[in-house]
């Protein structure tokens, strides 16, 4: 499998950008490419006579674009050898040799003298070889052992037997080995520390090299910050001293929507070095109802996150391109996501370069180590709530304290290396277990070294109470927000989820399948991730989670879970669908802390010729889905099918408005039961009539399989309904022992009707027709008194239903019909049942054109008094609902419950058609309703 960057390598021209973006020099002699290469028993301690052959640096032997394919062993050495021309005039004073990162340790020759090596595979390093160089053409020899998972010692997810959730081993070089030549005293590093309430940046100057002192400027750097082009300041600092500098009253906050970056200038005698820095603050506090957020430049904000392993199926840790790091970072922006979690490795410096002027936040790992893992001990937190204190370091593989020294040296080296990166910002020290010791004090020691990023000190399991966020994996149940989490003073995230995996044929890495819930489809694969983000990962954003990390990126390996194939050539989801999605959280979000409400705009498919709803099988029908003009669903196959059973809901409601009442008729099979009613007004009165009647199975209702295909029927001893069509409309007819009506709802020539589906998954789905404004005529009778209907002034509405439904649903439905300015408007609103399944039920019908609403609207009311105003309001719509009568209705049976508030009254305000022009609306008589079904 291979990638298109890894396509179009050229083996002498890899990875050639300058891999330091924040200490930047203009020297600069680039070592990747061609290399010889050779195993060796580990034993062997001096460089081979003969060479294996060639490999390409900097991808490892196990990685395909290396040329080698061969897995370096624990009791086996990898030897490189190169020889580097320098070019005339490049050597100053001194000449570093820089790699910037060898897995495991290493031993470096240059010109046959040992000048030094590293242990750990994760770090960069540098060595000074400028006492060893001779002559013009210099010699590079490295030795490298890497024992993986056979010891104690760090090594992310690799493991030399892979499968599952754990990768393929990859050893040696794996990033830009370089040479640059400095001045006698070089800036060895610049430590840039934004202090954005202050509008200051602290600034530290760390020399390296000998000579100099203040008498001839050598103690001091000339630092110059500038925007945009623009100079904001030049100054002196001294060396070694952190320094706050101020920037002015202007500052420009960075953030994922303006990632701006300050350039920064320093010059320490001979030496220039060219940075950047980005003004922002991370932290945690209250939002408005006082639960703990994270916080971005002292606002709260939500981090919509991907879990991020860094893993390409040709180069392994090594991204075959700086592009292709630029387009997994890009990929997750276009998605909507704010955040990657960088998980258990640590990038080349350039991928934390392109999240820094690109705006995607970092969470970074720490590098796992340890024994090999006790299975049960980071598995079973995964389905049981088990606990443990992390000082039991034996039951955690963590009994040498050589291991624990060594973990704690590699933090504090990793704080050191990204604590200037602005996109970084949270560090996460510990992860499900893996080798966890001494959590709190690790998040201490984090917190001590920079105080600046908070912690999330045990993701997943084991939480011992430390740091800054509660932080759970969820994968094999619902996920909700506890109580114990939401009470938390520690900030609450999601920091995995998800998994679903989804195989893409052609785009496979093995035979095998890991996910952990699995999807033969792309379209059901698509409707599950979306419910999930909607209905439990909204639901907890709403009560206080701050953060989610959805499980993941790219497939790895044997992992098919991510939203990307491992080559990167295939996005398994609609962009737009996950992007809406991500959008409808992070207002949730903002909502929840104190925000208003606002619309969201939908991407909707017009559905122009007949089409079945569901499959053979009783699945949705992913052709199905979007909105039509007419009647064009076939809905026979509700309830048929392997999967097809189960709360299939079918109905007919008719609604009809007239200048003295309001009645509505109901016929409904809900499987189980069948629920027919009768209710009806007198709006001079106020007095209203109802009968309800419950029979069981569906005996009592006949209902055509698809609209229109045949009569409707509710036959009780109280009730009966019939519902016909006949030319130029629809008869309806119905009796009780008070009531008797005999209505057409007419259907003038070219009259339009919304028809949507609306996709929860594959087996959850409704199909709804809402027909407005239908001119009804007839007549009613109360008690014996028959009263006319006027034509021209009463109107009739359908809601027609058939699918298959959640247990619990919570909705709200308004429609209105009328006339204002000559004109016949009808009125289709609704929402909360639809969100986030990217089909909406709104529409405009004027003289009996419809125009679709493509928004999620938001609807204000107060649920403590019903009949205040009610409104509806979005980008293409503002409408306020006046009520004059309120129908309620409670019913609690445990299992089946309902909770119905219904409110009749006016519609007026305006609605935008599709040409765009605002159409007003004055006093249409329909209903708005909150409804809450157990069923």
């Amino acid at each position: 499998m291979i990638t298109p960057w890894g396509e179009s390598l050229d083996p002498d021209d890899v990875l050639p950008e300058y891999p330091r973006p924040q200490l930047v020099r203009d020297s600069y002699v680039n070592l990747n490419g061609r290399w010889d290469y050779a195993f060796t028993l580990d034993s062997t301690t001096q460089p081979p006579e003969r060479w294996d052959g060639e490999i390409v640096v900097p991808f490892s032997p196990e990685a395909p674009l290396s040329g080698v394919g061969r897995t370096l062993q624990p009791d086996e050495a990898l030897w490189y050898h190169r020889t580097a021309h320098l070019p005339e005039g490049f050597v100053q004073d001194r000449v570093l040799l820089h790699f910037g990162a060898v897995d495991q340790d290493c031993e470096v020759w240059v010109d046959g003298t040992p000048v030094g090596g590293h242990r750990g595979g994760y770090l960069p390093f540098t060595l000074d070889v400028t006492d060893a160089m001779v002559g013009d053409v210099h010699e590079l020899v490295v030795r490298v052992r890497d024992v993986t998972d056979t010891s104690w010692r760090s090594r992310g997810k690799q493991t030399l037997e892979r499968g599952g959730i754990w990768y393929t081993p990859q050893s040696g070089i794996w990033q830009t080995v370089w040479l640059e030549s400095v001045p006698a005293r070089w800036v060895d590093q610049l430590v840039l520390t934004p202090h954005l309430e202050s509008a200051e940046v602290e600034v530290c100057v760390v020399a390296a090299g000998g000579g100099g002192g203040d008498s001839d400027g050598a103690g001091t750097a000339q630092l110059v910050v500038t925007a945009d082009g623009h100079d904001v300041v030049r100054t002196a600092v001294q060396v070694g001293v952190p320094t706050r500098v101020p920037l002015g009253e202007d500052v420009r906050p960075w953030s994922p929507e303006d990632p701006f970056l300050y350039d920064v200038e320093v010059r320490l005698g001979n030496d220039v070095v060219t940075s950047y820095v980005g003004m922002r603050s991370f932290g945690i506090g209250p939002d408005a109802q006082g639960r703990t957020r994270l916080l971005l430049n002292g606002e709260p904000y939500l981090h919509a996150g991907l879990l991020d392993q860094g893993y390409w199926p040709d180069g392994l840790y090594t991204a075959p391109s700086d592009e292709a790091l630029v387009h997994d970072i890009r990929t997750a922006k276009d998605l909507g996501f704010t955040m990657l979690r960088k998980h258990i490795k640590i990038e080349p410096l350039r991928w934390y370069h392109h999240c820094d002027r690109l705006g995607m936040l970092v969470w970074q790992d720490m590098v796992n180590g340890g024994r090999r893992y006790n299975l049960p001990v980071v598995t079973i937190p995964a389905v049981l709530p088990v606990r443990l204190s992390d000082s039991r370091r034996r039951l955690f593989g963590r009994q040498d304290a050589e291991g624990r020294a060594e973990f704690i040296d590699e933090l504090d080296a990793t704080v050191e290396l990204l604590r200037s990166v602005p996109s970084v910002a949270a560090w996460v020290p510990f992860n499900e277990g893996w080798g966890q010791f001494d959590a709190v004090a690790a998040a201490e020691r984090v917190t001590a070294l920079d105080p600046t990023r908070p912690v999330d000190h045990a993701s997943g399991w084991y939480d011992q109470g430390g740091g800054d966020m509660v932080s759970r994996h969820v994968y094999f149940r619902p996920y909700r927000l506890s109580r114990a989490d939401a009470a938390d003073s520690r900030a609450a995230v999601l920091s995995e989820y998800g998994g679903y995996s989804y195989r893409v044929p052609g785009h496979l890495w093995s035979d095998e399948e890991f996910g952990y819930r699995k999807f033969a489809a792309q379209a059901s694969f698509e409707r599950a991730f979306l419910r999930l983000q909607h209905a439990e990962v909204g639901a907890a954003v709403d009560d206080g989670l701050t953060a989610f990390v959805y499980t993941q990126l790219a497939d790895v390996e044997d992992e098919t879970n991510g939203l990307m194939t491992y080559d990167r050539r295939v996005l398994k989801i609609d962009a737009d669908a996950v992007r809406a999605s991500n959008q409808r959280l992070r207002q949730r979000h903002d909502h929840a802390c104190g925000a208003p409400a606002l619309p969201l705009a939908v991407t909707e498919r017009e559905i122009t010729a007949p089409v079945p709803l569901t499959l053979p099988d009783g699945r949705l029908n992913p052709d199905a889905v979007g909105w039509t003009r007419t009647p064009l669903v076939t809905t026979d196959g509700i309830g048929r099918g392997r999967v097809g059973k189960g709360r299939n809901k079918r109905w007919e409601y008719w609604a009809v408005t007239t200048p003295t009442h309001v009645v509505a008729l109901v016929v409904s099979d809900i499987d189980y039961a069948a629920v027919h009613g009768l209710w009806l007004l007198d709006r001079t009165s106020g007095e209203t009539v109802s009968y309800d009647a419950i029979g069981v199975l569906g005996g009592s209702a006949t209902l055509p399989g698809t609209l229109g295909a045949g009569p409707v029927r509710a036959f009780t001893k109280k009730l009966q309904i019939a519902v016909d069509e006949v030319d130029g409309g629809t008869r309806l007819r119905a009796r009780t022992p008070r009531v008797e009506i005999d209505v057409t709802a007419h259907r003038p020539a070219g009259h339009e009707c919304l028809g949507v589906v609306v996709p929860w998954t594959d087996r959850l789905f409704q199909y709804t027709v809402k027909d407005v404004a239908r001119p009804a005529t007839g007549t009613l009778g109360v008690d014996g008194v028959t009263v006319e209907i006027p034509a021209g002034e009463s109107w009739a509405t359908l809601d027609h239903g058939r699918g298959r439904w959640p247990y619990a649903v919570h909705w709200n439905w308004g429609a209105g019909s009328g006339r204002t300015d000559g004109r016949v408007i009808g009125l289709q609103v609704g929402g909360r049942w639809t969100d986030g399944t990217g089909s909406v039920e709104n529409a405009l019908v004027v003289d009996g054109h419809l125009s679709k609403i493509s928004e999620e609207l938001v609807w204000t009311y107060d649920s403590d008094d019903w009949m205040a105003p009610w409104r509806v309001t979005g980008v293409t719509v503002d409408l306020t609902f006046v009520p004059f009568h309120l129908k309620e209705s409670v019913t609690d049976l445990k299992v089946f419950s309902s909770r119905t508030h219904q409110c009749f009254g006016h519609w007026s305000g305006g609605v935008q058609d599709d040409a765009g022009t605002w159409v007003r609306v004055d006093g249409l008589v329909g209903w708005a309703e909150d409804v809450r079904n157990r069923w």
